[in-house]
C-alpha cells in the first residue's frame, strides 16, 4: 500500500486550502479517500503507483505542499472507516516523509519502514548511499531513486508559469495544436514555444521510471520477492499503471 500523506506550506500565514485540494484529489482511485486529517493535513491510501502520481502531481500543480510517501504494509481493516484511522508500517513511513519533504527542494519525499536495528527509510541518504548501505535492491535504495526523479519532475511542474500551463492544457483538450492555439488566440508557433519552454514532454517521459521505482520499493518492502523478483514485480505493476493520468497530446 501507498499511504499520501500531503501537509500545507506556511499554513499559519495562508488561507485554508485543504477543501480546493480535496476537490481536485477526489477523482484519484483510492482504497482510503483522501480526507482532512488534522489541521492543512490531507492523506489518502492509495494501491496503484499511478495514482499515487496522479496525486502528487495534483498537490505540485497547487504549488502549496509538502507531500510524503509512504511505502509498505497497512494493518488489515484498519482503514475501513476512513484513512484517519489507518495503522501500520506504512502510515509511519508517511510521517517521515512528510517531515522529510518540507526540507526538500521539490518538496517530495518516499520512505519505506525501517528493518530492525536500522534507522530511517532513507533518511537523508542519496540514492548511491542508499544502494551501497543496503544493496542496490533493498526497499531503501528503490524510494531513495523514486524520490530523487521525483525531485527532477516536481522541479519543472513548479517552475511552470501559468502562461505554459495554459498551452499544455489546451493542447491536451483540443485535437491539434492548431485548435488549441485558436481556442488561446494566439498562434500556433506560440504553442509550440509554449510547450517547448513547460518541459511537459520531458516530464511526462520520467512517468513510466516513477512508476517502476515506486512498485520495487513496495515489493521489496513487503517482501514480494529476491532482486529478480522485485524488478519483475515493478515491472508488472507499471504495466497497467502508467495510464493514470495518461499523457496527454501536449507531450506529443
Amino acid at each position: 500500500m501507498y499511504v499520501l500523506t500531503i501537509d500545507q506550506r506556511h499554513s499559519r500565514t495562508s488561507r485554508d486550502r485543504v477543501p480546493r485540494l480535496l476537490e481536485a484529489l477526489a477523482e484519484v482511485p483510492c482504497v482510503a479517500a483522501f480526507e482532512r486529517t488534522a489541521g492543512d493535513e490531507v492523506q489518502g491510501l492509495l494501491d496503484d503507483p499511478a495514482a499515487v502520481r496522479a496525486a502528487l502531481l495534483i498537490a505540485l500543480r497547487d504549488g502549496e505542499w509538502h507531500c510524503g510517501v509512504g511505502v509498505g504494509e497497512v494493518d488489515d481493516d484498519s482503514f475501513s472507516t476512513g484513512t484517519r484511522a489507518g495503522r501500520g508500517p506504512a502510515y509511519l513511513a508517511a510521517r517521515e516523509a512528510v517531515e522529510a519533504a518540507k526540507s526538500l527542494t521539490g518538496s517530495v519525499a518516499v520512505r519505506v519502514p525501517a528493518d530492525p536495528g536500522e534507522g530511517s527509510g532513507t533518511g537523508n541518504t542519496t540514492p548511491d548511499s542508499a544502494a551501497e548501505a543496503t544493496g542496490g535492491d533493498s526497499a531503501a535504495a528503490w524510494a531513495a531513486d523514486c524520490e530523487a526523479v521525483w525531485t527532477l519532475v516536481a522541479g519543472l511542474v513548479l517552475e511552470r508559469t501559468e502562461a505554459q500551463w495554459r498551452a499544455v492544457d489546451a493542447v491536451d483538450r483540443s485535437p491539434t495544436q492548431a485548435a488549441a492555439a485558436e481556442e488561446l488566440g494566439i498562434t500556433p508557433t506560440s504553442v509550440a514555444g509554449a510547450l517547448r519552454l513547460s518541459h511537459i514532454r520531458e516530464e511526462r517521459a520520467a512517468y513510466p521510471a516513477l512508476d517502476r521505482l515506486l512498485a520495487g520499493a513496495h515489493a521489496a518492502a513487503t517482501g514480494a520477492g529476491s532482486a529478480t523478483g522485485t524488478a519483475a514485480a515493478a515491472s508488472t505493476a507499471t504495466g497497467s499503471a502508467t495510464g493514470t493520468p495518461r499523457a496527454g497530446r501536449a507531450d506529443r
